[in-house]
């Protein structure tokens, strides 16, 4: 008796080369497609650019982190993505001299919502606090305590100190970080990091959110969860290790 292969097995393959004929078409019409683009023959989707500046408040997708990373190294063009956003933001001279220099800063007073005491903050750390708060902070707000927040409670940005505890500088020291203390909602009522972390609440669960969600635009975020230094406050920099606690 002779036998057969899988039911079905020629037209699967059949089906599978096609299928890769068109991924291949498709690859080298991008590939043409996209040099042509930068020489102004037509617009290519900027949210999908992968050298162009991000945008800040459209929905971030597979391309933004790299956007944001390429937007570090350019502060003039990431300041150039905040005022796309709407914020007034202008790269201040650097300042500061040895371990503590300060390069690529800007003034922040408020994200997309909300407002914040103005601190002087390197303009990728804006550029990340400001998605946080638009993508993930006010959804969080809207769904865990039916309210926005209007104001982020902080302890700043620059700090021209060590680590505590250890003779390594802190990412502080370069206005590369930030500590978030809280939140003020539309209420009037007020979050804290310091009061409000414990339990299962509300307010609690919407802290966890915070924090979690933070953990996808820094490098480094530190919470209660990871010691009593932190037990008042949220630290998130963009140094070069990446750690979730």
């Amino acid at each position: 008796m002779r036998q057969t292969g899988p039911v079905g097995g020629p037209r699967r393959s059949v089906t599978l080369r096609v299928l890769g004929r068109v991924l291949l078409a498709l690859l080298i019409l991008a590939a043409l497609a996209y040099p042509a683009a930068r020489l102004g023959l037509f617009d290519w989707p900027r949210a999908y650019d992968p050298l162009a500046l991000p945008d800040l408040d459209r929905t971030p997708n597979f391309l933004t982190d790299w956007q944001l990373r390429l937007a570090e190294a350019d502060p003039e063009g990431c300041a150039v993505a905040l005022r796309r956003a709407g914020l007034s933001a202008v790269i201040e001279p650097d300042r500061g001299s040895g371990a503590c220099v300060v390069s690529g800063a800007v003034n922040l007073s408020r994200l997309s919502k909300a407002s914040l005491r103005p601190e002087d903050t390197r303009c990728v750390v804006a550029a990340r606090l400001y998605m946080w708060e638009r993508h993930a902070l006010q959804p969080a707000a809207a769904r865990l305590l039916g309210e926005p927040v209007t104001e982020i409670l902080h302890f700043g940005s620059y700090s021209c100190r060590p680590i505590r505890g250890q003779s390594s500088m802190s990412q502080h020291a370069t206005a590369n970080a930030f500590d978030i203390a809280g939140f003020r909602l539309a209420s009037g009522k007020t979050v804290s990091v310091k009061a409000d972390w414990k339990g299962n609440g509300p307010q609690a669960r919407f802290l966890r959110a915070a924090r979690d969600s933070l953990c996808q635009w820094f490098n480094v975020t530190l919470s209660p969860d990871y010691n009593a230094d932190h037990a008042d406050h949220f630290h998130v920099d963009m140094g070069w290790y990446r750690t979730c606690r």
